[in-house]
């Protein structure tokens, strides 16, 4: 009777647990890091509204993200994201310097004016089947000195394709 209940409680938990609804941001709903400092830098995720494919036991959200500067040359002194949850943006990660070289290309965390830098493989991976949004941040400072930034949300269904 013991092992029963333990299944059933797990059962319980694990569809729970599958069926959780991180809520959704407002529009302009953006973290208080983010505030007040001027955007220069754009952020753009390929596709906006990212469905997850099934490969052995793990999902996989596919996209990629861009980024531009269109008025200047910018150094990126920070980036990384948040997650929305409990009705407000919290910082998940914010990523070594290093990584932004290696994921999007740029040299030295500078990105040139007018060129694109692309990290293809973005991609979210998790043992379990949920949705939730997430915001890409990036801060720099332009040839000026002054202080810029970028963000873009990207929504992660739980719509699995390969059913």
């Amino acid at each position: 009777m013991k092992t029963k209940m333990t299944l059933l409680l797990l059962l319980f938990l694990q569809i729970s647990l599958a069926q959780v609804n991180y809520g959704t941001p407002k529009e302009d709903d953006i973290p208080k890091k983010l505030q007040g400092i001027k955007v220069g830098i754009e952020v753009m995720h390929f596709p906006k509204e990212n469905d997850p494919i099934k490969i052995k036991d793990k999902y996989y959200w596919k996209h990629a993200t861009a980024i531009l500067s269109k008025e200047s040359d910018i150094t990126i002194i920070e980036f990384g994201a948040f997650l929305f949850y409990n009705n407000q943006w919290n910082l998940r990660k914010s990523y070594d310097l290093k990584d932004l070289d290696k994921n999007f290309g740029t040299k030295k965390q500078l990105m040139k004016q007018g060129e694109p830098y692309v990290w293809s493989k973005n991609w979210r991976i998790d043992n379990q089947l949920f949705g939730g949004w997430a915001m890409w941040y990036f801060i720099g400072t332009d040839t000026d000195g002054e202080s810029v930034c970028g963000y873009q949300t990207i929504h992660t269904t739980h719509n699995l394709l390969n059913k």
